[in-house]
């Protein structure tokens, strides 16, 4: 572990002096996600989820904003990385979906978790869409005992934005009086650009309407790296594709276009007035991976969005 984990971290502006410490920056591209899902452990079909959070960034979260113990719940757990982070880092964790072949996915990656030793409870519900399942299957015991509501902007049918925040509206309005006193949501989003312009669409001021919109107080804006930062170079893990995208965007447009380099991490709270002051604590570092080259594939970029 670095010397800067011994060191408070920054807090997000507006935070109170005895809430948790989030930082602005979470430097969670340290590591490819094909390699985070390797160390990991998880099932091969894990990739792919078209809505998946990186497992730096679900164990980023998880560790700032919860302690060993607390309980975490994904009410759109997909494949199931946000509920397996959890697990690993010693808290309690529920995850929900609505499509069967993920919640087989998530199954088999929190059962394989579990044959490794760990020693907290977790679990995956697959539910149906009619009114009222979803909490007739979690409230039972739970109200008021969820540390942190984590999820992700999951994208809608051939990019449907406008659907993907109307499901998470209802999720978040759902979900949030699970919450106990002090708890906090986290919502992530990758970059998204417009199909003809190419400029980045504003889509985490949309979340941050919708999550209003359920109720919710924002406490921090933050940016998840998925890029590596070394030697003051960023060094995107872009694919093929979006790379080729980028190159045919600036030939249409005569200027740069950006590589992903991040998701936006969204900080909320169901009552802003609250805090736990035992969360006062510093930020445990990510596991510092071992040293490697700058692997296939990356490469440094001026330009990371």
């Amino acid at each position: 572990m670095s010397k800067s984990a011994d060191r408070q971290l920054p807090r997000a502006s507006g935070e109170r002096s005895e809430g948790p410490i989030v930082a602005s920056v979470w430097p969670t591209g340290t590591d490819s996600l094909t390699a985070q899902l390797t160390e990991g452990g998880y099932h091969d079909a894990t990739g792919a989820d078209p809505g998946l959070m990186a497992p730096a960034i679900a164990r980023y979260a998880v560790a700032a904003l919860t302690r060993p113990g607390d309980v975490v719940l994904d009410p759109d757990c997909g494949a199931g990385t946000t509920i397996v982070e959890a697990l690993r880092t010693g808290r309690h964790a529920i995850g929900l979906t609505g499509q069967r072949r993920w919640w087989r996915l998530a199954r088999a990656n929190v059962t394989a978790t579990k044959a490794r030793g760990v020693f907290v409870d977790g679990m995956v519900l697959v539910l149906d869409r009619r009114p009222g399942t979803a909490a007739a299957a979690v409230t039972a015991g739970l109200t008021g005992r969820i540390a942190l509501l984590l999820t992700t902007l999951r994208p809608g049918p051939v990019g449907d934005i406008d659907g993907a925040l109307e499901r998470l509206h209802g999720l978040l309005a759902q979900y949030r009086p699970l919450l106990r006193p002090g708890g906090h949501v986290v919502v992530t989003s990758a970059p998204q650009r417009h199909p003809v312009r190419h400029d980045l669409l504003d889509v985490p001021g949309r979340i941050a309407a919708v999550a209003g919109a359920a109720g919710l107080a924002p406490v921090a804006r933050c940016v998840a790296l998925t890029a590596a930062v070394r030697r003051g170079r960023t060094y995107t893990r872009a694919s093929l594709a979006q790379r080729r995208a980028a190159a045919r965007a600036e030939r249409v447009l005569g200027h740069p276009v950006a590589l992903p380099a991040h998701h936006t991490a969204l900080v909320l709270r169901a009552d802003p007035d609250a805090a736990d002051p035992a969360l006062n604590q510093s930020l445990p570092a990510l596991p510092a991976p071992p040293p490697r080259g700058h692997g296939r594939g990356t490469r440094p970029d001026s330009a990371a969005a």
